[in-house]
């Protein structure tokens, strides 16, 4: 299916070729047009310089110009122009040394991964196809632009991209290039954690995740993790692999799931390379240190880990164990849906009753004060129907007195 571009990307062509520029709709977009898919982005490569793209249009946006990336502002929509360009040699197998600007499309072509992507689209011309990308994709094949070699040794990511790709799109990669992966799989120890972060965890809420065998496969593992905790995963793929097929889409629990089998030091330590946010990494660790926690699909039990590691992370916790096959996890959910329906106490903030109400009784302030507090939900944990304020000012009362302990 050729691609059916939205007005405002035929306008983009249509203006760049008015001022007598070339310009396609490239990569991505193509890939996924051609595949039955709906683009999320449509990415635009031309042969004028940023300079001259910029003169094109009345908005533009600075957002990459040493790459020969603009910006352009339409409709209130963000379109990327990219000129085409060649790349010098890469370093540290991720920047390239130089870029400079080409009027060859072909040029442009050949620096891209994989011939997937390498696809170029104008309604006027077609499609330029140079390394048999359509054949690849009626194929459904992953295959490096050229020498696959090169390709991973300018990109080391590449390596990752590819198993991103497969469990993405449910592909295979061809002989070759899955031996140069082999081949150079050491190279990603180049690449920042941030950038493994972000293809890792693509790859991992993919809608194949039994194309993720590619990355045991791949020889990368033990230079991502050491050879010891490789070896564990090693172990532990099938389940790995069984429990990523049936979690819904999500960074923790995905990471959760793949860390699982690993030693708490080896996962942290793992974690702390690929700087998460710290909400998802705080997750994240939630559900690795929850590893041995048994659940019971009793309403308190339910209630009282809502309440400890919140409602979010508890969650998180019923869904990942019961990917995994927890026989109680799906208890705990349902229940934990009824808790919800019922609007049953499980946080302080969520007591008849304040602080300033005990300030009131006579409480003094500090320590005391939260701990009675703490002490009351406790008690409505177990018993939610007692959340009422007259109930607990009693029991606060009575504490307050003596006549009654927690």
């Amino acid at each position: 299916m050729l691609p059916q571009l939205p007005e405002d990307v035929s306008l983009l062509l249509s203006t760049l070729n008015n001022h007598g520029y070339e310009a396609y709709i490239v990569g991505g977009c193509v890939r996924d047009s051609l595949m039955g898919r709906t683009p999320h982005d449509w990415d635009l490569t031309t042969s004028a310089t940023p300079e001259e793209v910029k003169t094109c249009f009345p908005h533009t946006v600075d957002t990459g110009l040493a790459h020969g990336t603009v910006t352009v502002v339409l409709h209130q929509n963000n379109y990327e122009i990219t000129t085409y360009r060649v790349e010098g040699d890469y370093e540290d197998c991720r920047h390239p040394s130089y870029v400079s600007f080409t009027r060859n499309l072909a040029e442009d072509l050949l620096r891209r991964d994989f011939t997937i992507n390498a696809i170029a689209y104008h309604p006027a011309e077609g499609l330029i196809d140079l390394f048999g990308g359509q054949k690849d994709i009626e194929n459904k094949v992953i295959r490096g632009v050229g020498n696959p070699d090169q390709r991973f040794q300018e990109d080391a990511l590449r390596m990752l991209r590819a198993i991103r790709f497969a469990s993405q799109l449910d592909f295979t990669i061809e002989p070759v290039t899955r031996n140069a992966l082999q081949k150079n799989a050491a190279l990603i120890q180049k690449i920042s954690g941030e950038r493994i972060r972000e293809e890792l965890g693509k790859a991992l809420q993919n809608p194949y995740p039994s194309r993720l065998c590619l990355l045991w496969e791949s020889s990368l593992l033990p230079y991502l993790f050491g050879e010891d905790a490789a070896e564990q995963l090693h172990h532990a793929q099938q389940s790995i692999l069984d429990t990523l097929a049936r979690l819904p889409p999500g960074t923790a629990l995905a990471f959760a799931a793949f860390l699982d089998p690993l030693p708490d030091m080896v996962a942290k330590a793992f974690l702390k390379k690929l700087k998460f946010d710290n909400q998802t990494l705080r997750t994240i660790r939630t559900l690795l240190s929850e590893r041995q926690t048994e659940l019971s699909p009793d309403p308190t039990s339910v209630r009282r880990l809502l309440s400890r590691l919140g409602i979010k992370r508890g969650i998180a916790l019923f869904t990942l164990k019961q990917a995994q096959g927890n026989p109680n996890a799906p208890a705990c959910l349902a229940e934990a849906e009824r808790i919800f329906s019922r609007g049953d106490c499980l946080t302080i903030g969520d007591l008849a009753i304040s602080g300033a109400d005990l300030l009131a009784l006579g409480y003094p302030q500090g320590k005391a004060l939260g701990d009675t507090l703490q002490a009351l939900l406790d008690q409505v944990l177990a018993h939610p129907e007692i959340n009422q304020r007259p109930l607990l000012l009693s029991l606060a009362t009575s504490a307050l007195s003596g006549q009654k302990s927690f």
